[in-house]
């Protein structure tokens, strides 16, 4: 993950307008489906965390002990990239042993059951950040940054990383957060708790990239400002009502989540 895209939208820009979305999310969220959901099958949320923490971190800590050793850094980056397969590793682990075939079923036509997704919640979800990007580039250059920050960087690297930022990284972590991990905690603590403490499970999940070298949060942890990577897993509180508010308005569909994220 050492190439980047290099666009008009600063670290720090964005956050208010994300605070105010999930403000009118969370009122959503609120009024939404009482206070815990009835299903056929027993969630185990307690489990799936754990397990996703376990599987990340443990990979992500290996990958930064091996960058630090010469004769072990390819492997490092490979960790470092095994540790996106926690959320999933651990949501596949926990559905496959339930022995319910109602969850099974379930799960498997959240994830691939497209009518689920509303068409037009689908669109927004394509057409706003794209919107939003260039609206902060026509705002940069008004402002009189140089254009020449908008150009592309990475070289050959840029490709797997435009692929592992909308692809790998979208579905492995969404395939677990919202193919099991949103469910089960709305089972046990009903919606608007689970939300909350969703984002910030969501959020602290993160915490260890601050130290993998390459990663975005790495690179701006290293900036003078420190702000930058405070603004980041602050803006993920936000980022995480919405994504949940996204996903129950399109039917549970881990698909429609596996989008947004992507976006």
């Amino acid at each position: 993950m050492s190439g980047k895209l290099r666009l008009g939208l600063g670290p720090g820009q964005g956050s208010n307008a994300r605070l105010r979305e999930s403000v009118s999310c969370l009122n959503w969220l609120s009024s939404y489906g009482g206070t815990s959901v009835t299903r056929p099958y027993r969630y185990r949320p307690a489990l799936f965390f754990v397990l996703a923490y376990a599987l990340s971190w443990m990979s992500w800590l290996a990958g930064i002990y091996a960058g630090s050793l010469p004769e072990l850094e390819p492997y490092g980056a490979l960790a470092n990239l095994a540790g996106v397969l926690g959320p999933i590793g651990a949501a596949l682990f926990l559905v496959l042993t339930s022995g319910s075939a109602a969850l099974k079923h379930d799960f498997r036509d959240r994830l691939f059951n497209l009518r689920r997704v509303r068409p037009l919640y689908a669109a927004l979800a394509v057409a706003i950040p794209f919107a939003v990007i260039c609206l902060s580039i026509l705002l940069s250059l008004w402002l009189g940054q140089p254009a020449d920050q908008f150009r592309l960087s990475g070289g050959a690297g840029l490709v797997p990383l435009v692929g592992l930022a909308l692809v790998f990284a979208p579905i492995c972590e969404e395939v677990g957060w919202h193919g099991y991990g949103a469910d089960s905690l709305r089972d046990r603590f009903g919606m608007l708790p689970a939300t909350l403490l969703f984002a910030a499970l969501w959020c602290a999940w993160h915490a260890p990239l601050v130290f993998v070298p390459g990663t975005y949060q790495h690179e701006l942890a290293t900036m003078d400002n420190k702000i930058f990577v405070v603004n980041f897993f602050v803006s993920i509180i936000p980022a995480g009502i919405i994504a949940n508010w996204f996903y129950y308005k399109n039917d549970r569909s881990t698909a429609a989540a596996i989008l947004l994220h992507a976006m």
